[in-house]
């Protein structure tokens, strides 16, 4: 691996991440400029953000707000996959709805990237999982031959296929692979993307369609007053003939205002990011990717340590090993920074796409791939929340598999 001349810091910075605060976003107070919106979304992370957007597109007056947590939130804390071939094993929805909305990533982009005028480093049409050990290949084997047998029980195909050691290292050219691969899964629609970029064309792309964002917002008080709804906020008063509930992990205490218990949970995951080097990943791996400006994303853990956010040296010595199995070059390159955020996870890991029952017009939406996501969560969500009929493809994620009161 040839580095370039970008210099890097010797010392890891623990728990270090950009804030993705957007400059032209409002910080109003509603007490000054009192107005009724037809949906307030409150949640300006990726899942509000794009359901914000798709509803400015469908000619709704729409009001985005975001609390600006200190904790490190999933829409910028995480890997930047676009992916589809690992999802949806024993449910076949949600896997349909991974691969469509990988295929339909490119179109959105382009809307995104001509309207904002800049790139966000999309690229599609390859992705790996990697296998370490007869075990591992055994297992990605058996996985894959179960989604497999899935899809074609529906009339339908799996977009992956199991590679051994020799089809993945043509793949991957000139970055060896260390002694232990013995193999993995491909995808040929799968891919990668700056999320941070992403995240920002998205609320931009939103701004300029006439939708209004405001940051900062913190909400107190969610009542229900004849056929709208009043959201107390650290900002004053906002009025809204429908609300999305989009704030990831946020939702626990917005449901809790309407008396229910949602099932979500934190998941904290841990990821290293190294020093910049010349490009030598050709394509995407799960757990390891090389970004736009050079960079190498290691990840990522997946640990039940509640709202914890905290790094730790056995994590990273961790990933840090794992990777160099992979490509015994990375041994050569400084890691920079790491960082731990939280998944958004409900108990059954698929997503929830729901109106409230007892209160009409609100929206309950939760999902821990709202990257993969976001086109269609910019284009099915929207024309239901908006009254239309709820599509049968996320029919079944709703808040009723969890005998959920309110």
């Amino acid at each position: 691996v040839q580095k370039n001349t970008l210099p890097g810091p010797n010392k890891v910075k623990a728990g270090v991440l950009p804030v993705i605060y957007t400059p032209n976003a409002d910080t109003m107070s509603f007490k000054e400029h009192p107005k009724k919106y037809d949906v307030c979304v409150i949640g300006g992370g990726y899942m509000g953000a794009a359901v914000s957007l798709g509803l400015v597109q469908a000619g709704a007056d729409v009001l985005m707000i975001d609390k600006v947590s200190k904790t490190h939130k999933a829409s910028r804390a995480n890997f930047g996959l676009v992916w589809s071939q690992s999802k949806g094993s024993g449910n076949r929805p949600y896997a349909r709805l991974s691969a469509q909305a990988v295929r339909e990533f490119s179109p959105f982009v382009d809307n995104l990237e001509e309207a904002c005028g800049f790139d966000v480093e999309l690229r599609l049409g390859a992705g790996l999982v990697l296998s370490l050990g007869e075990q591992e290949f055994a297992a990605r084997s058996a996985a894959l031959k179960t989604l497999h047998q899935e899809a074609t029980a529906n009339g339908e195909t799996h977009p992956s296929e199991l590679l051994d050691r020799r089809q993945v290292q043509d793949l991957v050219g000139k970055a060896i692979l260390g002694d232990q691969v013995t193999g993995g899964s491909f995808s040929s629609i799968d891919g990668d993307v700056n999320p941070l970029l992403l995240l920002k064309a998205i609320r931009k792309m939103y701004q300029k369609k006439g939708g209004t964002f405001t940051q900062g917002c913190e909400v107190n008080h969610l009542l229900r007053n004849n056929a709208h709804y009043q959201i107390t906020t650290s900002s004053g008063t906002i009025e809204a003939d429908k609300i999305v509930l989009a704030a990831g992990l946020g939702n626990i205490s917005l449901c809790s205002k309407l008396g229910m218990k949602i099932p979500v949970v934190p998941q904290k995951g841990q990821l290293l990011v190294t020093e910049r080097v010349k490009p030598f990943l050709p394509l995407p791996f799960s757990g390891i990717r090389q970004t736009g400006c050079g960079s190498i994303m290691i990840g990522y853990t997946q640990e039940n340590t509640g709202f914890d956010t905290n790094t730790t040296v056995t994590a990273a010595a961790q990933l840090a090993k794992r990777a160099m199995q992979i490509f015994p070059a990375l041994q050569h390159i400084r890691v920079v920074r790491s960082w731990a955020s939280l998944r958004i996870l409900t108990a059954d890991g698929l997503p929830i796409y729901d109106e409230i029952e007892n209160y009409p017009g609100c929206y309950v939406l939760t999902s821990h791939s709202c990257v993969t996501l976001a086109s269609l969560h910019s284009s099915l969500l929207p024309p239901w929340i908006l009254g239309g009929q709820k599509p049968a493809s996320i029919e079944g994620f709703n808040l009723e598999r969890f005998n959920v009161t309110v």
